[in-house]
């Protein structure tokens, strides 16, 4: 008897020795097609007849390419053949490109918009002095969820994200924006800028209406920003550059990370009219924050944090040359009117157990915390 003709779609039988790839349906199958580089997805159309027009109905579009210059006709072949097929993700990453190649770029990321992608990632290895520049042009879309620019030069109507409506992600890595006045988005939940340059002579405000961040990360090395959204639920973290940031835009964050590089810039004018940090619960502070023989930067902050629980300090190291952690705890026995009496779990992490250090663990025992020297944990070796 001849078997049923398959069904548009549908995968084949189970062969005798059990399920194969070739069992899957083929909307799975297009789902992990998306996770191959793009050229490599295309190839599979030689694999069986069934394989010939899986990949124009791959659900993510991935092209990793040194030079965009051998790409071009690649591209431009395989977007008209995928008829606007929807898209979850479409990711570009290149080396190099040529003045010729921003018009071909700046149409494929419109084209990805139109295919109604969520994931939107674009960056360039070049350096940020002279990088890929996209369009000044807003994007729009109804359906952009997560958005990641690397190496890439931005201007003032790009960063406005108002026409995205569902943009949760927001992650701007190595850029230059020269002449961004704000950015602004009205959906944004989880924000990153790192290592990008800004207009030293000009201030850049981050949306001038509340953005309802859950988390940002702000890594800045040139430029002034302001922080005008108030709104933090989560967690800020900042390196400190050559740039000023009012703490009275983080005075709703539950979790905050203040990581300054910089030796000479100091906070003197907020401190003087520091916010009070009403829901703050987590403290990150580096040795910027705790300078002897005052502590004054540090002493402000820990009064200004009613509800602190937990505080942690990086002296002198960061990430793994951290080789030391001396943890202190609330004394009982003792109390302290003058921070937060919700503070329990203090740490101190460094390299060695230097003057710098002793110096710090006597000012914070001040606040009724206890520390024990010979119970420290060695980190690494």
């Amino acid at each position: 008897m001849r078997p049923a003709k398959r069904g548009k779609g549908e995968a084949p039988p189970d062969s005798a020795d059990g399920p194969t790839i070739e069992s899957l349906p083929d909307g799975l199958l297009q789902h992990i097609l998306g996770f191959l580089d793009a050229r490599q997805a295309v190839r599979t159309c030689v694999l069986a007849r069934r394989w010939r027009h899986l990949w124009q109905s791959a659900t993510s579009l991935r092209v990793w390419e040194a030079k965009l210059a051998k790409i071009r006709a690649f591209m431009e072949h395989l977007l008209l053949l995928r008829t606007g097929s929807p898209l979850h993700t479409f990711e570009l990453w290149f080396d190099a490109f040529r003045d010729g190649d921003g018009p071909r770029v700046n149409f494929w990321v419109r084209f990805a918009l139109l295919c109604k992608a969520q994931v939107l990632k674009l960056g360039s290895s070049f350096p940020v002095q002279t990088g890929f520049q996209l369009d000044d042009l807003p994007l729009v879309s109804q359906h952009l969820r997560v958005l990641v620019l690397a190496g890439v030069v931005l201007k003032n109507r790009t960063c406005d994200f108002l026409s995205c409506q569902s943009l949760e992600q927001l992650d701007i890595v190595k850029c230059l924006l020269p002449c961004v006045r704000k950015i602004s988005s009205k959906t944004l939940k989880f924000l990153s800028i790192i290592n990008c340059r800004f207009n030293q002579d000009q201030k850049t405000h981050f949306s001038d209406s509340p953005m309802g961040l859950q988390t940002a990360v702000l890594v800045l090395t040139l430029g002034t920003v302001v922080m005008t959204t108030v709104t933090l639920a989560t967690v800020l973290k900042m390196t400190i550059g050559a740039c000023s940031v009012l703490l009275e835009g983080l005075s709703e964050a539950e979790n905050l990370s203040l990581i300054a590089e910089s030796k000479t810039f100091v906070f003197k004018r907020d401190l003087k009219q520091c916010p009070t940090f009403s829901n703050l619960k987590t403290l990150l502070l580096n040795d910027y924050w705790c300078v002897a023989p005052d502590f004054h930067e540090l002493n402000c902050i820990l009064k200004h944090s009613p509800v602190l629980e937990r505080l942690t300090v990086h002296l002198f190291s960061t990430g793994p040359k951290h080789k030391l952690r001396i943890r202190g705890s609330w004394n009982p026995a003792e109390i302290s009117a003058a921070i937060s009496d919700h503070l329990k779990i203090v740490e101190v992490k460094c390299e060695v157990i230097d003057n710098g250090v002793v110096k710090l663990l006597k000012f914070i025992s001040t606040f009724n915390i206890c520390f024990n020297i010979d119970e420290v944990e060695i980190l690494q070796q």
